[in-house]
């Protein structure tokens, strides 16, 4: 889910805006977000180091289009060639949907675009995975198109779960206070042929807005490219990517959700036992299963 590219350019409007001459002028934020990002300071000088990048559409009315909506990101210079990359979005679902997508993590590539696959090479852990303690190494492939030529990027990482605050207890009083459920991913770059450092993090959180239960999805990545590759060319792709991904999982959470999720797990692993069930009775060993072979990597 921590992808790399995108498959189609965004066609969607996008302004580049210093941080400290955010006006709200035209410009429409989400409307959780607007009176944050619009007070203080107007007044002080113009700098490159600390932007904000919208990708998506500023006139709802004209484009209903959820592929054009309007998401921040916040990029930061932490070095000559480094950047701090952070975006986030408001998800009209439970938080339960939103972790179901970003914990599918060997089918991640049908729910967001710019993934060619995504796929769990190893695991320790005795739980499963979105258990909140499941860790894993990911590798994960992008794709995309730019003047014509294919390019694609691929990244190994070791992905973390975390419940930093989890659901209110059955067995807790009354009076106990409770505090909005938060859950937690962190990615940490182990090989790249194109990163130095690929590590970050996937937050959801879950918001009471008028007495809906809403979830903040928040995506914070730090960048350093390998070798002579310049940050400016990495930071403009994934600075796109950002606003796509995030969007991409508001949409399965919304379309797909928890259900869907687990539905879509239980039918792999039935038809996986079923073919199992098949060649045990032809005589073939049960091991003899290879990973790599057509079959057995598409019910993975």
């Amino acid at each position: 889910i921590c992808s790399l590219s995108t498959l189609l350019f965004n066609y969607c409007e996008c302004f580049i805006i210093p941080t400290n001459t955010i006006q709200r002028s035209s410009l429409v934020l989400p409307k959780t977000r607007q009176n944050n990002n619009s007070q203080g300071s107007r007044s002080a000088k113009v700098s490159a180091l600390n932007v904000w990048w919208f990708g998506g559409n500023d006139n709802e009315s004209e484009n209903a289009d959820e592929s054009c909506e309007l998401v921040p990101v916040r990029i930061e210079k932490t070095s000559a060639n480094s950047r701090k990359i952070a975006g986030e979005i408001i998800v009209p679902a439970p938080l339960t949907d939103v972790w179901a997508i970003l914990t599918d993590y060997n089918h991640l590539a049908t729910h967001v675009p710019n993934l060619v696959q995504s796929r769990v090479l190893s695991s320790s852990s005795p739980g499963e995975q979105g258990d909140g303690e499941y860790t894993c190494r990911l590798y994960q492939q992008g794709a995309q198109k730019i003047v014509g030529f294919q390019f694609g990027a691929d990244v190994t990482m070791d992905m973390k779960e975390n419940i930093i605050v989890g659901p209110p207890s059955l067995s807790a009083k009354p009076e106990t206070p409770s505090y909005p459920e938060q859950k937690q991913i962190s990615f940490k770059c182990v090989d790249s042929f194109f990163f130095k450092e690929f590590d970050g993090i996937w937050q959801a959180s879950e918001v009471n807005e008028d007495g809906e239960i809403l979830t903040k999805l928040k995506y914070v990545v730090d960048v350093r490219p390998k070798g002579p590759v310049p940050v400016a060319a990495l930071e403009w792709r994934i600075r796109e990517d950002v606003p796509t991904n995030l969007r991409a999982v508001k949409k399965a959470a919304l379309t797909v959700g928890e259900a869907g999720v687990m539905a879509t797990r239980q039918s792999r692993e039935t038809l996986k036992q079923s073919v199992r069930r098949v060649l045990v009775r032809q005589g073939e060993e049960e091991d003899s299963w290879q990973e790599s072979e057509t079959m057995a990597a598409y019910l993975k």
